[in-house]
């Protein structure tokens, strides 16, 4: 979750997580950050007469929902209630807008994709802050100078200290899988043909798998949804997974060999990510419709190729405190100047 990350530095601030299913991070969410449940906005059995308006300058609009109604009315509620207050938004081009509507300062965090469609390009302009959480060579520059301008490249940083938190107990015949929670190519078939071919290796795997029951090779381990893979992931030279924007901060701060395949994403978001870890030789790529007949050991060989110092620059020690610095440099031209 980037927004504990950021949280962990503002410890002089009240902070507030505003979102829908909160309750599964109830165990890593600290005690002292209050939690605003907010209801979901999409529509069920009950909203018969449901549809979706298409609009330019908003990405999603569910009409005739009742609970969108509530969810808007909360977080305005919530926004009234936190006053005076700043609002991180991660994502929603939508409740960017709703909070300028409130006359409450957004900042924005800007990822990966296509995103100078026009209600990006509105939430851009409505923030008075963007961040992107990464080194600008892993951010695709928008085509909008005022954007690129507009945007803090903070440097990359993920929910670890860093390799230097786990002792280097590698082991060059171990691949390590991260299977992602938000649809990904590597089932069970696709596992079993990775561990088939390098059979010479273990194949430890964290996450739900789907078709677990076609994986018939004896030297893949399975671990499930583990709240910390670090301890798992220490153990391996190679890593497969998503292009993912947390999975790849994670291989570069845990400084893992990478093998990426990206999925299909809104705005093209891991595809784009993908892109420029290849330029950069930081990982190999490997396609997703290239899974079906891909050669699993030469795609292990090449990636235990990858240059030792490909991650260099991609992490920022100082990433979090320098957000943390520009939220308080906003409160303060916000909140600190006294009415004449």
């Amino acid at each position: 979750m980037r927004a504990l990350s950021i949280a962990s530095q503002l410890k002089d601030s009240r902070v507030t997580f505003l979102g829908s299913g909160l309750s599964r991070f109830a165990d890593v969410i600290p005690k002292h950050i209050h939690c605003i449940a907010l209801p979901e906005d999409v529509a069920g059995p009950a909203d018969a007469s449901a549809s979706l308006l298409q609009l330019s300058f908003l990405h999603y609009v569910p009409m005739n929902v009742e609970k969108v109604a509530r969810r808007s009315a909360a977080i305005s509620a919530a926004l009234q209630a936190l006053f005076p207050v700043i609002l991180i938004v991660d994502v929603s081009v939508e409740v960017t807008l709703l909070a300028t509507l409130c006359g409450i300062p957004t900042v924005v965090i800007r990822q990966n994709g296509d995103r100078d469609d026009m209600a990006h390009l509105h939430a851009y302009e409505c923030a008075q802050l963007l961040i992107a959480p990464s080194p600008e060579h892993l951010m695709n520059p928008s085509k909008h100078d005022w954007v690129n301008q507009k945007t803090f490249f903070s440097g990359g940083f993920s929910k670890y200290l860093g390799s230097q938190k786990f002792p280097q107990q590698t082991d060059r015949e171990t691949i390590g899988v991260i299977v992602g929670s938000g649809g990904t190519s590597l089932d069970g078939r696709i596992i079993n043909a990775l561990a088939t071919q390098c059979a010479d290796r273990s194949v430890l795997v964290i996450g739900n798998v789907i078709r677990m029951e076609q994986v018939s090779a004896s030297n893949v381990v399975f671990y499930g949804q583990i709240s910390d893979p670090a301890s798992v992931l220490a153990q391996c030279e190679i890593v497969v997974g998503n292009a993912g924007h947390n999975t790849v901060m994670e291989m570069a701060d845990l400084g893992k060999k990478f093998v990426c395949i990206p999925e299909g994403r809104p705005f093209y978001e891991q595809l784009r990510k993908a892109e420029l870890l290849g330029q950069n030789e930081m990982a190999l790529v490997v396609m997703p419709e290239d899974l079906e007949n891909a050669n699993w050991k030469a795609i292990i060989s090449k990636a235990g190729n990858l240059r030792d110092d490909r991650w260099l620059g991609v992490i920022a020690n100082s990433a979090l405190a320098h957000i943390a610095q520009r939220m308080r440099e906003l409160w303060e031209s916000n909140f600190s100047k006294k009415l004449t």
